[in-house]
């Protein structure tokens, strides 16, 4: 077997990457790893999987990707597109994600398949989880009926 073109280094799920004017990223919302949810079903706005990838030769990678709850297989979200690397090295590949929906609790995969090159895979749970609203240390927790 042939050594792939593309190798992966690591991956993050966060709401949003946005790529400044001077070609710095800035991760917005990073999860760690787990999604926390006040409810069900959950509607976030965004969601973006963030793959920092090796790649020995510049091109341009097709991919298809999905999102399912793993212990059911139901798919949340597919996506489908190219990420380019301009010379060999290090490159990101941010999959962006919009409107998707979590109805049930539990693990999740979201599933890269780079054409002709790998498949990644990033694991997280949602977890369903009642907000707290305690006082920071020094200061007294919030006055309700005054």
């Amino acid at each position: 077997m042939s050594t792939p073109n593309i190798t992966s280094k690591f991956s993050i799920m966060c709401d949003e990457v946005r790529l400044e004017h001077n070609f710095k990223f800035m991760i917005l919302g990073m999860y760690t790893p787990d999604m926390s949810v006040p409810q069900l079903p959950f509607i976030v706005p965004v969601l973006t999987f963030l793959f920092w990838l090796e790649g020995r030769i510049p091109n341009n990678y097709p991919f298809n990707a999905k999102l399912s709850h793993l212990e059911t297989g139901a798919v949340i979200a597919e996506a489908m597109g190219a990420f380019g690397l301009a010379k060999p090295g290090q490159g990101l590949a941010p999959i962006r994600l919009v409107g998707i929906q979590f109805t049930q609790p539990g693990p999740y995969i979201f599933q890269l398949n780079i054409q002709n090159e790998i498949a990644l895979d990033h694991h997280f749970s949602v977890l369903l989880v009642t907000p707290v609203m305690p006082g920071l240390p020094g200061m007294p927790g919030p006055q309700f009926g005054r």
